[in-house]
Order: structure tokens, then C-alpha cells, then sequence
């Protein structure tokens, strides 16, 4: 088990710094600019360009860093931690050690994920209100989320952002057992904690107390059944672990800030923020108001169907959202991750959460569609996809040879290639929608047991295919081909193992819900019949 402890975060240099500027600060250190810089030092030199960070795990004599360009420093951070991992837990207390290990490479450049600026954004303006770094839990917890997330590479459908096991535990069974009671005592006992100690341990690893946390889930579920049923509050209360039905009432009021009849009156909205879900939406005939610039930077086929959208610069942009007076904000259920966001879009308008990337693509428009009174546009759109992808089928099929396989790759920032399961990356498209066959490798490593799976790029010859299609962070895929194929192992792949490369472009594959599917789709039959 790991922890991060937050030294400093600074802006180490900005425009008006002269240069060249000295690399200052406590190890391990991340260095993030907004524009490419140089670093110097006596026995090395590094460039780090837009986009990308470096990490120092050791200080070097007379480092320095320089502008790339004439035209001198945009804003350059910096942020020291320390890591540690967790070598004795006892019954109240926890031993943790210093430990690097698990860091990437002194010295590596790695790409930054455009959803991390707004975990940055968050870390900075939270460590600006704070006078003193040990009296901020929170701080620590934000920076393991950062860190998580720069130096590996995740969809972003995690369920939670906490470290400790047990309270990871606590969180999965309460989501599991929701309609249970739920007492402090019953969940303390269950992960070995007294009471006060787990109170405080869930406060702080979650951000939630936990008669809140276990509130919102209910309400949550409360919100689905009220939306996607008839059920009468008596028979939602019971369903969802509230007494009676009036409880329910003030309970979801409270948190709503609607009564449950005034909520289900919501059910055909069309003034929709889209925190995720943007595919599915239009799959609806819905035009959500806005969405955040993460989001829509990473669906780029979508881009033609959304004219009027307002791009938000993050999710916390309350005072944007508030302006937009939405009806509803749909949102991943990753977001019991963001507490007191939470709570403040609750302010402006009731917040419906859907699992992101668990359901089945189709159940997920499906789903979409009892809850927003769209159920017949979800069926017309799910019978187009399923004509489509018959169609498509039968594009492909003469260039096709008989046994032939398929595989979907993705390249990480720490140079491994994710294969990914049917909930991401199109892998849906290829297998479910296009009916094509794994390697072997593939099917039982991957689809069988349902879980991704990273490899090292000397290993892809185990996972070769057929046709491989490969997701790569660039618009220039064709530049991209060509250094690939100034490498051994793809110019085994290709000239040895027979293999055909199709390449696609990361900000067009990295969400696939709903429309994304059917323009997907489309893209990757036109590189089937080499049309793309």
C-alpha cells in the first residue's frame, strides 16, 4: 500500500524569470512546464516539451532550466513529495516507510494526461489556502490522485480515490449492500477499526463522514428508481435502505433540493450538463449544454454534432455550470471521488450518476434512455447501430482471409501497450459489433477474465494479429507509422508475422459511448478497405 506526502509546490518559473533559472527544491521532484523547456545540468541535457513532465528522483550538480525558445518562460511547476509504503499495520496504527521503487526512472519524460490539469489546477489553488502542509490531510490525498494519474495512465472509470484497503473495502460494500443497514459499528468491525478511529480514517480518506457517504448512495439509487420506475416512494424507500417513504422524502430533499415528486417531473430534460456519457446523449437526440474541455478534446469525432456546447475549462467550474441553469447534470459515478463538487452541483441541479465504463455499451444508451423518458429513441438508435455494424460486416468480409484475427492496442505513456477489454477503446466495436476474433493470447488473458491487460512492446509478437489496431497519442499517424516501423519488433511484426498496421488517433478513441460507437465504426472499416 502506498502514500504520498506533499514537500512543496511552487511555480519555479514564469514569464519575467530570467534565465537560465536554477532547478531548486526538495526530492523527489516533478517538473511540469506549459511550454517546452530545457534542463541543464553537468552531466546531461533534457528537453521537456508541451504536453509532457519529467521526474527527478535525485538532485544533480549546477542543474538548470532554460526556455526552449527566444521567446522566454511561460509558467513551469514544480511539486516535491515524498512515497512511502505501508510496512506494518497494527490495530491503531499504521507504519509506513520511505520507499521509490515504484517511480518511474530518474530522469524519464513522460506525456501528461490532459484530464490531469484540472487535478493540478485543484492541488495548487488547495495548497494556496493552506499555511501548514501537516495539517492538511486532504493535500496528500489530492496528490496521490495526481500522481496516480500521471505516472499511470487509467481510464477514468475508477470507482474510488482512496489508499487504505480497508476503507477501500468499506466503500465497495457499501455500494454492494446499499438496501442493508448500515452502521458505523457493523462497517468498524468488519475492517478491524473501533468506531471513532474508522469515523475519522473514512472522513479522511474519502472526504465524505460516513452517514453522508452512505446518504448519497441511497439518494443516488433513489434518484435511478425514481426516474426509471413507476415504484411508489413507499417501495423506493424500502429498496433503498430508508425506513419509510416520508424519511426518504426529507432525506432526499435535504440533499436534493427538490422533493422526489418535483425530481421525477425532471425525467424529459433537455437542459443536460454532460460530465461524461456525451455519446450516449447524442445517441438520444440530446444536445447537452456543456461539457468540460478534457472531454471534448478526447472525442473529437463528436465534434460536428455538438455546434452549440459550451467547453467548461474542468468539472469545478461551478459559477460556468450555475449560469447554464441545467435541469439535470449527468455524471460518472467516479465523481463520490469530488465530495464537496458533489454537493455544490446538487446546489444548482440535481445530479444523476451512471456507471462509466461497466455496463455493456448498448445497455448504457438503453439506460440512459428509461431514465431521461427517451426509451424508443435509444431502441431506434441501438437497431441503426446493429444494421451498421451488419453492413460493415459485410464490407470487410473479402478483405478478410479465412481464421483471421484482430487486436486493439493502445500506447501508454510508459511506453507499455494496453490491450483493453470490452468496455474501452473500442474494443466493443471490434469484437461485439464487427464479431472479430482474438489471438488466443488476447481471448484468454484479456476477454475471458475481463480485465486489461499491459504489455512491454518486445512482447506484442505474443498478442500479434491479423490486423492490430493501434491507438497512438498523435494526429500525425502516419509520421508515427514510420518510427514504428524503424524498430525490430514491428518490422517483425509486419514483414515476418504478416501483420497490418491501422493506426488511430488517441483524442478520436479514447471515449466510445453511444454515437462514438457508430462514427468509430465507420473510421475503422474505411481502414479495413483501406479507404482511411
Amino acid at each position: 500500500m502506498l502514500t504520498y506526502e506533499l514537500l512543496d509546490l511552487r511555480l519555479l518559473a514564469d514569464e519575467g524569470t530570467l534565465s537560465p533559472a536554477t532547478l531548486t527544491g526538495l526530492f523527489p521532484l516533478i517538473i511540469i512546464p506549459t511550454q517546452p523547456i530545457v534542463i541543464r545540468a553537468e552531466q546531461r541535457t533534457c528537453r521537456i516539451g508541451k504536453g509532457q513532465f519529467v521526474l527527478l528522483l535525485y538532485p544533480e550538480k549546477d542543474s538548470h532550466i532554460v526556455p526552449s525558445t527566444s521567446e522566454g518562460f511561460a509558467p513551469v511547476y514544480s511539486i516535491s513529495f515524498n512515497s512511502y509504503r505501508l510496512a506494518k499495520r497494527e490495530k491503531e496504527a499504521l507504519l509506513y516507510v520511505i520507499d521509490t521503487a515504484h517511480l518511474p526512472a530518474h530522469g524519464q519524460v513522460m506525456e501528461f494526461p490532459r484530464y490531469a490539469e484540472g487535478l493540478l489546477k485543484n492541488l495548487i489553488g488547495q495548497f494556496s489556502q493552506t499555511q501548514k502542509l501537516n495539517a492538511a490531510p486532504k493535500l496528500h490525498l489530492l496528490l496521490h490522485e495526481f500522481l496516480d494519474t500521471i505516472f499511470e495512465r487509467k481510464s477514468i472509470d475508477n470507482s474510488f480515490v482512496t489508499n487504505d484497503q480497508a476503507i477501500q473495502q468499506a466503500v465497495t460494500y457499501i455500494k454492494q449492500h446499499f438496501e442493508a443497514p448500515l452502521t458505523r459499528s457493523f462497517m468498524a468491525n468488519m475492517t478491524g477499526f473501533n468506531e471513532s478511529y474508522f469515523s475519522s480514517l473514512f472522513k479522511k480518506e474519502t472526504g465524505w463522514s460516513f452517514a453522508e457517504y452512505v446518504n448519497q448512495i441511497r439518494i443516488d439509487q433513489a434518484k435511478l428508481m425514481l426516474l426509471g420506475t413507476n415504484d411508489k416512494l413507499q417501495d423506493i424507500a424500502l429498496k433503498t435502505g430508508f425506513a419509510d417513504g416520508s424519511y426518504l422524502g426529507k432525506t432526499f430533499t435535504k440533499y436534493v433540493h427538490l422533493s422526489p415528486s418535483s425530481f421525477r417531473k425532471r425525467k424529459h430534460s433537455n437542459r443536460i450538463v454532460s460530465i461524461q456519457f456525451l455519446g450516449a446523449l447524442l445517441a438520444l437526440g440530446i444536445q447537452p449544454l456543456a461539457t468540460t474541455r478534457e472531454l471534448l478534446q478526447s472525442s473529437q469525432l463528436l465534434h460536428r454534432r455538438l455546434p452549440n456546447i459550451v467547453e467548461i475549462e474542468s468539472f469545478d467550474q461551478i459559477e460556468v455550470i450555475h449560469q447554464l441553469a441545467p435541469e439535470l447534470i449527468v455524471a460518472p459515478t467516479y465523481f463520490y471521488n469530488y465530495p464537496e463538487v458533489m454537493k455544490a452541483l446538487e446546489q444548482i441541479a440535481p445530479v444523476l450518476t451512471i456507471p462509466w465504463g461497466q455496463l455493456d455499451k448498448l445497455e448504457e444508451v438503453r439506460l440512459l434512455g428509461t431514465l431521461l423518458g427517451r426509451t424508443q429513441e435509444a431502441e431506434d438508435w441501438i437497431a441503426q447501430l446493429q444494421q451498421s455494424a451488419i453492413e460493415a460486416r459485410k464490407v470487410i468480409t473479402p478483405f478478410l482471409q479465412s481464421g483471421s484475427t484482430a487486436g486493439i492496442f493502445e500506447l501508454s505513456h510508459d511506453n507499455l501497450w494496453l490491450i483493453p477489454y470490452l468496455s474501452v477503446r473500442s474494443a466493443y466495436t471490434l469484437y461485439q459489433l464487427l464479431g472479430l476474433r482474438a489471438p488466443q493470447a488476447i481471448q484468454q488473458e484479456v476477454l475471458q477474465p475481463g480485465k486489461h491487460l499491459k504489455v512491454k512492446e518486445q512482447d506484442l509478437p505474443l498478442y500479434a494479429a491479423n490486423h492490430m489496431f493501434l491507438i497512438v497519442p498523435t494526429d500525425d499517424t502516419e509520421s508515427f507509422r514510420t518510427k514504428l516501423m524503424q524498430r525490430s519488433v514491428w518490422q517483425q511484426l509486419v514483414y515476418e508475422q504478416g501483420c497490418q498496421l491501422h493506426l488511430l488517433k488517441l483524442n478520436e478513441f479514447w471515449f466510445d459511448d453511444g454515437l462514438s460507437l457508430e462514427i468509430q465504426l465507420d473510421v475503422m472499416v474505411k481502414l479495413f478497405t483501406n479507404q482511411g
